[in-house]
Parts: C-alpha cells; sequence; structure tokens
C-alpha cells in the first residue's frame, strides 16, 4: 500500500465568492508538511482539469447493487461504455467552454468527463475567485489554492476543478525490503513451503489447484502510480526461479506515464506483477502506468504543476469499452482519507461505481497503517482520530487487508476501521451489526466511539498474506523480501481472475463488484481470520496523534483487523459456480 501525506494545520482565510459565484471546494486548514513559498507567478502556465458532472449519479448505487448481488433477475447483467453514458449522461460542456472562452482561455482538450485548460496563474485566479500560490514540502513544490469558485449557473455542470484544494505529496508505505531471499527449492513440508511467501505457499495456503485457459476471456490488471513500472526482465527470473511457463504482460500508459525499463526503485509494480502472474499464469496481464504530469494541451509546452492520479487514471479506464478492459484491476496505492477533498473523494469512487456496473471488479490494499498512521483530524482544530484509508473506504471497491504467520492471524500493520466520508452500505450492514453487538466490548466501543465514525462504511473487505512471512519478489535482478497490503491486493485479484475463467468457461458472465456476494454468501467460502490484531495511533508518524490501546481485534465474522477472511479457492470456485 502507498499512502499519500495526511494534512493538517493552521486554519485558512477564505475570500468571499464574487457576486454570482459559489464557493465549489475548500480546505479548513493546509498539510502540516507543507509551507507557504509565495504567490504563484501570475504569468506562469498552469494546466487544470474541469471534472463534468454526470447526471442521475444518484441513481448509480442501485444500478450497481441490481446487477452485483447474486438472486437478483438483473445479476451479471451488466453495462457497457455506451450504456454508461445513456443512463449517466455527461454534462453538456457548452456553457463551460463558454464560461472559459470569455475569459480568454483558447486553449482545451477533452478526455471522457474532463475538460483540460491551460492558462495562466493571473487568469486562473481571476477565473476561480481565488488565489493560486507556491507550497513546498521536501524537495517537492506544488501550485495549490484553499479554495475557488465557480459561477452559480455552472453548479450542475461542475463536480470539481483540480488540481486545486488536493495536495497529496505521495510516499511509499509498502513494507520495504527486510534482506535478501535464500532458495526456497528444496522446501517440501507445508510450513517449509511457507517460510517465505510464494506462489507454491499461495496455492497451499489458499487451497489453489486449478489450471485457467489464457483464451477464456479472463483478464488482469494493476495500477502503478509514483514513476512506477514492473520490469519484464523481472517477471523473467522471476518466473524462472519458481518454474512458471515464460509470461510477459502489457503496459498501457495514462496522463504522461513512463514505461521505465531501467529500475523499479520501489519494488512496487514488481510485487503487483508477480504475484498475479504466480497465481493466475498464464491469463493476460495489463499494467496501467499513471503519471502525475498535467493533461496534454496542444501547443502548451511547460505547466507548473502535477496532478493527483486517481482521478486520470479512472476516468481512463472507464471510458474504456468492456471488451478493452481487463476483467480484475488491483491497486495498491492511497491516501489518509480525510486528505483527500470530499468533491475528489466522492468523484473517485462514483467512477469505480461506473466501473463496478460494467462487470470490473476494482481492488484495492487496504493499507500499511493499522488503526491509523498520522491520527490527527485534517479540520483545523487537530482533533486526535483513527485514521481510514482511501480509496479503501470507497464502498463500490473491495479493499484488501494484511494477515501474517501461519495459520494465519491479522497482520499487525493491516489498515481498517471506518469513514468519515462515506456512509455504511446496506450490503454490509448485518455482518458490521454483528461484530459491533457481539465482538467488541461496550466499554471499548464507548471509548472509540470519540475517536472512530461507527456509522462508516467498514474495511477492509477480506485479506490475504501481506507480511511475516514475506514475498519473496525479485527487484532489479535480485531476489529479494518485500510485503504490505501491497501483496495481499494483487493475490487475491489473481484469484478472482481464476474464479472468473472459470465461470466464462462455463458460459457465465464475470464477478464484477464483489462485496454484495461477499457479504451475502460469499464470505463462507473463505477462511475466517479469528486471531491477531491491528495496532496503530502511536506515534510512529512525526507529529502524530496517539491513542492509547488503539487496535483492531480479529473475530468471529467480519472484523476491521481482516475483513470477512482469506480465500479458499476450492470452495470460492464450487460457489461462484452456482451463482
Amino acid at each position: 500500500m502507498v499512502a499519500f501525506s495526511r494534512v493538517s494545520a493552521g486554519l485558512v482565510a477564505f475570500a468571499a465568492p464574487a457576486l454570482g459565484s459559489v464557493l465549489l471546494e475548500s480546505i479548513k486548514s493546509v498539510p502540516s508538511d507543507w509551507t507557504l513559498v509565495e504567490s504563484a507567478d501570475s504569468s506562469a502556465t498552469i494546466t487544470l482539469s474541469v471534472a463534468l458532472a454526470r447526471q442521475n449519479i444518484d441513481q448509480l448505487e442501485a444500478k450497481l447493487l441490481s446487477v452485483s448481488t447474486p438472486g437478483k433477475d438483473t445479476y451479471g447483467q451488466y453495462l457497457d461504455l455506451a450504456d454508461i453514458n445513456e443512463q449517466f449522461p455527461l454534462a453538456d460542456d457548452a456553457a463551460v467552454v463558454s464560461w472559459l472562452q470569455e475569459a480568454g482561455v483558447t486553449k482545451f482538450s477533452r478526455a471522457g468527463g474532463l475538460l483540460h485548460f491551460a492558462t495562466t496563474v493571473g487568469t486562473a485566479n481571476q477565473l476561480l475567485n481565488t488565489t493560486f500560490s507556491v507550497y513546498k514540502s521536501g524537495s517537492t513544490q506544488k501550485v495549490r489554492t484553499t479554495q475557488y469558485s465557480i459561477p452559480e449557473s455552472l453548479t450542475g455542470a461542475i463536480d470539481l476543478i483540480a488540481p486545486t484544494v488536493f495536495f497529496g505529496k505521495s510516499q511509499a508505505a509498502r513494507a520495504g525490503a527486510v534482506r535478501a531471499a535464500q532458495t526456497t527449492k528444496d522446501r517440501t513440508s507445508a510450513s517449509d513451503v511457507c517460510e517465505y511467501i510464494t506462489p507454491a505457499c499461495l496455492k497451499e495456503q489458499y487451497n489453489i489447484d486449478y489450471t485457467p485457459e489464457a483464451s477464456s476471456g479472463s483478464r488482469v490488471g494493476f495500477g502503478s502510480f509514483l514513476n512506477e513500472s514492473a520490469l519484464y526482465s523481472d517477471l523473467d527470473l522471476f518466473t524462472q526461479y519458481f518454474d512458471i511457463a515464460e509470461q510477459s504482460f502489457t503496459i498501457e500508459l495514462i496522463n504522461g506515464g513512463v514505461n521505465n525499463q531501467e529500475n523499479d526503485p520501489d519494488g512496487e509494480a514488481d510485487l503487483d506483477v508477480q504475484n498475479i502472474v504466480g497465481i493466475s499464469h498464464p491469463l493476460p496481464v495489463t499494467e496501467f502506468i499513471t503519471g502525475g504530469s498535467p493533461p496534454y494541451i496542444p501547443d502548451v509546452e511547460e505547466t507548473t504543476d502535477e496532478n493527483e492520479p486517481y482521478l486520470e487514471y479512472y476516468e481512463y479506464l472507464l471510458n474504456k469499452t468492456n471488451a478493452e478492459l481487463p476483467l480484475v484491476i488491483s491497486n495498491s496505492y492511497g491516501d489518509d482519507e480525510d486528505t483527500v477533498p470530499l468533491a475528489y473523494a466522492t468523484r473517485v469512487c462514483n467512477l469505480i461505481g461506473l466501473l463496478g456496473a460494467r462487470g470490473i471488479s476494482i481492488l484495492e490494499s487496504s493499507g500499511d497503517s493499522g488503526v491509523g498512521g498520522a491520527c490527527i483530524s485534517n479540520d483545523g482544530t487537530n482533533k486526535v482520530e483513527f485514521t481510514p484509508m482511501f480509496p479503501g473506504t470507497c464502498p463500490y471497491i473491495t479493499a484488501v487487508g494484511g494477515t501474517q504467520d501461519v495459520p494465519e492471524i491479522a497482520w499487525v500493520d493491516s489498515s481498517g476501521g471506518f469513514s468519515n466520508y462515506f456512509a455504511q452500505p446496506s450490503y454490509q450492514a448485518s455482518q458490521v451489526s454483528t461484530y459491533l453487538d457481539n465482538y467488541i466490548s461496550d466499554a471499548t466501543k464507548e471509548y472509540y466511539d470519540q475517536y472512530t465514525n461507527f456509522s462508516g462504511r467498514a474495511f477492509p473487505d477480506v485479506s490475504a498474506f501481506a507480511g511475516s512471512p514475506y514475498y519473496e519478489t525479485v527487484i532489479d535482478g535480485s531476489l529479494t523480501l518485500v510485503g504490505g497490503t501491497s501483496g495481499a491486493s494483487p493475490v487475491f485479484a489473481g484469484i478472482i481472475a481464476l474464479l472468473n475463467d472459470a465461470r466464462l468457461r462455463a458460459g457465465k458472465s464475470s464477478l464484477g463488484f464483489l462485496n454484495p456476494w461477499l457479504y451475502s454468501s460469499g464470505y463462507t467460502s473463505l477462511n475466517d481470520i479469528t486471531s491477531g490484531e491491528a495496532v496503530g495511533c502511536q506515534g510512529d508518524v512525526d507529529g502524530a496523534g496517539v491513542i492509547a490501546w488503539a487496535s483492531w481485534n480479529a473475530t468471529v465474522g467480519w472484523d476491521p483487523a481482516t475483513g470477512l477472511g482469506t480465500p479458499d479457492f476450492g470452495k470460492l470456485r464450487e460457489a461462484v459456480l452456482a451463482l
């Protein structure tokens, strides 16, 4: 799991919206690790993206549940791109373009629901009734603002404009290299097989004895950010070492992403592709590399900033046809939820939901900070609280937590808890109520109530190995031990790809959005993890809040440490073929 830095700091003074304008977004504080350098040069070029609103988005959840809930007549009757654009059409951009042109903006490009434009900082300040400034964190500088406004007449056409109030400094949270791995080839007993996490260990633990067909139509994808690229050469060494037939993968570049085959400095992308191939070979695999550079605008050679990755990434995926998309996509990057502006998080979550309505399973590593890392609120009050992770808190995604040891227990750093942004969805209400009523004491609940939102979307949904033992992964030509929920999510995605293969070969649809099935009946085919705990809020991050005894225990049924449990492929295969 890769986490982006949290936001907390002094209160911000807001300018009143101009006559006829409305405040679209604002933040009450700026990041604690960012400092204001100066007002941005008014003559500098800035590229911004207008996220055009989708109509009827209030009907999305009902549509998603109707095609994703086993037993419904419409189960598996997924939409395609044309259906999405018909049932959830984008707002007409004519009025938005006219507004921009009247301000002197002449350079535009359009990509799905995003209208990109380039202008000067001075024009952007006037256009949005704001002041863009340069902020610095370490060696990173970004141009941001703390609030902006749009004409009242455009409020139904625009969801948000970015990058504006989302700072999002990136940092890796994956458990790093532990030490060089030693040979595994001579291990034979069950305990020996899982001295480290290998394809053989995963197949042993998760009851996988199955060979898919590469031509079945089941494909797997994974997202890469932060200049990460999986190396073909590392996958070659991995498959050779573990006696897997040679396999490659395709790459698609998004938003200025770069396919760097020289090295993978953090190892994230290598971990993703190797875990997927180790489970799902020979099913086709695609890496989506998303850059942070601004969108391309003709005739603009330089801009002052970088964009956050999620919006561009999910807009790109949504605007591909079903035939062009993998049926399951794993992601290992996230933010402290309260560092992501609500409008941005909502927009991204809705994009994920629209993909789910098309039969695409989106998985996300839950995070590697347990109950929380920063544990301080982002509203200017510096209130001590648990820290949920986005986009794992999105109710339309399947969040994958972590386990450790053999037999498995909760991984001590597995992120989980309750969202402060998203309400608890109906599909998980019964399971979460059982946990709150029976497996957390009244005293603990009363104590935690000041730190968390028990009525919010609960996560993770499921889990898989994350650390101790660690994953044997080839990074830059060397076999290395790494861990984290960044390993768990691609493993679970590989297993879903196998299940899709079995269903497609049986003439059935893909599994699509997994959660309604998992919470209603799929959980009976999982290994319920009932031991161990995930901890957090221990002051490990500079300036972080400290909460005594902050932890989530693994219990019977759903819990915030391991979700519903880890996969048993044999049982899952039987279950999905009966749907």
